[in-house]
């Protein structure tokens, strides 16, 4: 009995991965690859610029104190490129100023010409203390997080109305599958299975990042181990990432249920089935009462970024759990649990559209 309905929840829930693999699969996949090509593309090119840059100061420099640039042209009559070995002759032409040009009869155009740029030696680069590259992993994974929260909204809000749009409903109605495995395996693909796949991209895109670094330290003639790995702690940065997530879905729980109740509940937009009551409270509240704790949790429970060691939103820095306040996290895990109830209640009893 209980393999079989691990069967059937593995089933379900590769069901739902199949029917949004676009947006749970294939969209951090694309995010990863198009911003690991850029950071190749600008680690390749950087070095370029720099030396496009410093050749224009320099022409720009030489303008400004009246020195010209020295041309140096190999000239040979009798110099064949056919023929190897043989040496080069080089004949040398400054040219100071537009009165100092040779005459126009001197230059022989039908001579073979060859310009040879003047060599220079590739700047050294001095070796420099650098900080640990915590801060700019964070903003990718940060950048990766807001992606997974609009994308398990839309997720939320369509995964039961969808059913009864279409009509699939009275098939699955037909499946020894009960709503309660229904509702819970699609809460879990939000809860659970989306920010799994999501953070081990970001983490597969963040470790991409570090490469680049170290590639490009390499580029610059200096040690990309004592630079790059010396000055980062992956350890802490994992457990803070993966931490961070399981903090930030506690406080998420009650949203997610309440999207998830919106898209059971709603007969045609669960988008305005979400947000219609809840900015009718916080107007009654606010009208009636002068007060404003319908809009402080809801506040408190969108997933946002505050900064520093937040309690709330994406977590960073640690699990600081003496600063939590648990009386507000435990009633919006009651809360979540409430609209799980409603969700299971409307699949059962209202499957018309």
């Amino acid at each position: 009995m209980t393999s079989s309905s691990s069967l059937r929840r593995f089933t379900l829930l590769q069901k739902e991965l199949q029917e949004y693999k676009r947006s749970l699969v294939w969209t951090p996949i694309a995010i990863a690859v198009t911003l690991s090509l850029l950071m190749l593309v600008s680690v390749l090119v950087a070095n370029r610029i720099t030396a496009m840059g410093d050749t224009i100061l320099e022409v720009i420099a030489q303008e400004e104190f009246g020195v010209s640039p020295v041309i140096v042209v190999n000239l040979d009559d009798d110099w064949d490129a056919s023929v190897s070995g043989q040496p080069e002759a080089n004949f040398e032409v400054e040219v100071s100023s537009p009165d100092e040009a040779p005459a126009e009869e001197e230059w022989n155009f039908s001579r073979e010409w060859r310009f040879e740029p003047e060599k220079k030696e590739k700047p050294a680069y001095e070796p420099t203390e650098v900080g640990s590259l915590n801060p700019a992993l964070h903003v990718i994974h940060g950048f990766m997080l807001i992606v997974m929260v609009l994308i398990t909204a839309n997720y939320l809000l369509g995964c039961l109305y969808n059913d009864r749009k279409d009509r699939s409903i009275l098939f699955w109605k037909s499946m020894p599958v009960s709503e309660w495995e229904e509702v819970l395996t699609r809460f879990a693909v939000a809860m659970i299975v989306a920010p799994a796949i999501y953070i081990g991209v970001s983490l597969l895109l963040q470790l991409s990042f570090v490469l680049m670094a170290m590639l490009m330290v390499w580029r610059m003639d200096m040690d990309p181990f004592a630079m790059i790995l010396a000055n980062s702690g992956f350890g802490d940065l994992l457990l803070q990432q993966v931490g961070g997530w399981l903090m930030t879905a506690l406080w998420v729980a009650p949203a997610y249920g309440w999207l998830m109740l919106a898209s059971a509940f709603a007969r045609r937009s669960p988008f305005l089935a979400a947000i219609a009551p809840v900015i009718a409270l916080m107007l009654l509240e606010g009208i009636l009462f002068g007060t404003n704790y319908v809009s402080s949790a809801v506040v408190a429970h969108i997933p946002h970024y505050i900064g520093g060691h937040s309690v709330v939103g994406f977590y960073f820095d640690g699990l600081y759990w003496e600063q939590v306040n648990l009386l507000s996290m435990f009633s919006g895990l009651v809360f979540a649990g409430i609209t799980i109830v409603g969700s299971v209640y409307l699949r059962r009893y209202r499957f018309d559209h």
